[in-house]
């Protein structure tokens, strides 16, 4: 045991990270008699990690061995530990009871039998991403309900972990920087935490999880494992690669370092945000469809526009392959395209609020390649043949529909606005076994240290929709009772004790705002950031004045639906507004925390 340090909270079981893997594990851990602390670097409201952001769709497959065929097949040429792999495709046979039994979902979507959302899943030919690959056929997706990316999974993990609260504690704004370890035995007793300024030393009698995410916000884990710059994040901000930081300093054997996910407006890219800023991930027809398409550095064409891109991946030779991370890419466009984007903006229906703000208008070809710094000739030899594609029929390059094509006129203005090679999450960390036991660098398991989530996840190679969350269930559980029933070292004597603290439940404690003549409070814990509080003025049967005095809505999109709706609302005098395009859930909340404050005005 460590006797040089000093504790100031002990616990049986830590878990590392708050979204869909740390969520599981720690109320898995209380439901086998663990007192648990579960810690997250994000601040209250924006906890969740990439579960928070997903489409919440939950990979699942009515067939062991031929799913087994399946994640095998995706993994090729690589392997993958077979008996890790075992547990894995068993828990993805078992999702619906899964989903049942553990989170009181009554009756599971699942796509392959249900109407689910987006572009109708129950309408595709094969739910699978890979659908050439053996053991395909039997793959399926499930869902908490009919809706998705709404945060939905999410919330209910979330609501599960709040109604342990007499065993779980919960630190947000709170980053772990250290694992300490017994020099002699190597067992993992505890966690340096950094917290308001200060650091805590936590012990933990049973063990710690790991389930803190990768490395999408760390621009030198990039480059090392990925030969990559830095990409714009389309997930949380939060991911920093602690874990892997944490693992490597105690010993710990890393695996799939190069395996990474993508998504965006096309395969690999979005709209460029700026440094510290999440991405977007837009399905719009206009950007694929129509005289568009996208340039690299050179201004050449370097992929299918209209792919329906395999989490990111384009086909490239017989694989599919992340496309190159060029620093000053554009989609660039003609006149035609811009009046069309020109007539949504008019309508309120531009899915990218802030397109037509940071399009670079070039007066000709020429001026075009000077403002975005593009070679001018290479910019006219693509667009010639790009047309000559279209006249021959056949997109000799990348095998591009024609008929989402149309001829650039030549004539008049030309358009572009800069893109950034994106990035959903990454897949490596320190390797785990059947039971999420975290192995040291001999493949010997590191006593009470353990890890479920993408941190270390089983993917290897070419990814399939709606794997990490279900990894995040399922080795979620496994990671929480495997740490609740190891072997319990001593309680310890505590230094400076910290008090019982609760970020989750004194976050959600309702605030007393205050209210004056004709006002009323309403709330939704529809938004993707949870609760939503607004204060409404109405008299008369008139809303005077929608005022939003709490949300934690996302950074982006999310806020401009905070800000557009109650004007909206206000102007029309009712809540039945459109959404703003991509912030459906955040519109959905706002619109229902003015209904719940009109039904008290009208008691």
């Amino acid at each position: 045991m460590n006797t040089d340090v000093q504790w100031n909270a002990d616990y049986d079981v830590v878990v590392v990270g708050f979204g869909g893997a740390g969520g599981s594990a720690a109320r898995f851990a209380a439901d086998n008699g663990a007192k648990v602390l579960l810690l997250d670097a994000a601040p209250y409201g924006h906890e969740g990690g990439n579960t928070r952001y997903c489409a919440q769709h939950i990979a699942m497959g009515h067939d062991f061995n031929k799913l087994k065929d399946y994640y095998k097949a995706l993994a090729a040429p690589f392997t993958i530990s077979e008996a890790v792999l075992d547990a894995y495709v068993k828990g993805l046979t078992q999702i619906p009871e899964y989903l049942t039994k553990y989170l009181g979902v009554d009756h599971p979507y699942i796509a392959s039998r249900d109407k689910a959302p987006g572009k109708p899943l129950y309408e595709r030919p094969t739910l699978a991403e890979y659908p050439e690959l053996p053991g395909s056929d039997t793959f399926d997706f499930a869902l908490v309900h009919d809706h998705n990316f709404d945060a939905a999974l999410w919330k209910i993990i979330r609501e599960n972990v709040k109604k342990r609260s007499n065993n779980i504690d919960v630190w947000l704004a709170s980053r772990a920087v250290k694992l300490i370890q017994d020099p002699a035995s190597s067992r993992i007793d505890g966690v340096v935490v950094s917290r308001d300024g200060k650091e805590y030393t936590v012990h933990a009698r049973r063990g710690v999880v790991l389930s803190l995410g990768g490395f999408e916000n760390n621009a030198e884990m990039q480059q090392n494992f990925l030969l990559q710059p830095k990409r714009t994040p389309l997930g949380t901000l939060y991911n920093r690669g602690d874990g892997i930081k944490m693992a490597e300093e105690v010993g710990a054997k890393l695996w799939h370092m190069n395996t990474w996910e993508n998504h965006g407006i096309m395969p690999g890219y979005t709209f460029y945000e700026g440094e510290n800023k999440r991405g977007r991930q837009i399905k719009w027809n206009l950007l694929t469809h129509g005289s568009i398409f996208v340039v690299s550095d050179d201004a050449t064409r370097f992929f299918n526009e209209d792919e329906a891109g395999r989490h990111g991946h384009s086909y490239s030779h017989g694989a599919w392959e992340v496309p190159t991370a060029f620093e000053n890419a554009y989609l660039v466009f003609d006149q035609k395209q811009f009046d069309k984007f020109a007539h949504e903006a008019e309508q309120g229906a531009l899915k990218y609020p802030s397109f037509m703000d940071k399009l670079v208008k070039g007066e000709s070809l020429t001026d075009l390649a000077e403002k975005t710094k593009l070679p001018a000739a290479n910019l006219q030899e693509t667009i010639d043949r790009f047309n000559f594609y279209i006249d021959q029929k056949k997109d000799f390059e990348f095998n591009r529909p024609v008929d989402s094509m149309e001829k650039f006129d030549g004539k008049g203005k030309v358009y572009a606005i800069k893109l950034a090679p994106s990035m959903l999450n990454t897949q490596g960390g320190p390797q785990r076994n059947e039971y999420a036991q975290i192995l040291d660098v001999n493949e010997k398991p590191i006593e009470h240290l353990f890890g479920a989530g993408e941190l270390g996840g089983v993917c290897v190679n070419h990814y399939q929709g709606g794997g990490n969350v279900a990894e995040c269930l399922i080795f979620g559980k496994i990671a929480g009772e495997s740490a609740a029933k190891a072997e319990a070292t001593a309680s310890v004597e505590l230094t400076n004790p910290v008090g019982v603290i609760n970020d989750l439940v004194s976050g959600d404690a309702k605030e007393d705002f205050a209210v004056g003549d004709n006002q009323y409070l309403g709330e939704s814990e529809a938004g993707l950031g949870g609760k939503i509080v607004v204060r409404v003025t109405y008299e008369d049967k008139t809303i005077k004045n929608v005022e939003v005095v709490e949300d934690h809505e996302t950074e982006g999109i999310g806020e401009v639906a905070v800000k557009e709706i109650p004007g909206r609302i206000v102007q029309a005098n009712s809540i039945d507004v459109d959404a703003v395009s991509g912030a459906s859930a955040t519109s959905r909340a706002l619109k229902e925390a003015v209904k719940s404050a009109i039904a008290k005005a009208e008691k």
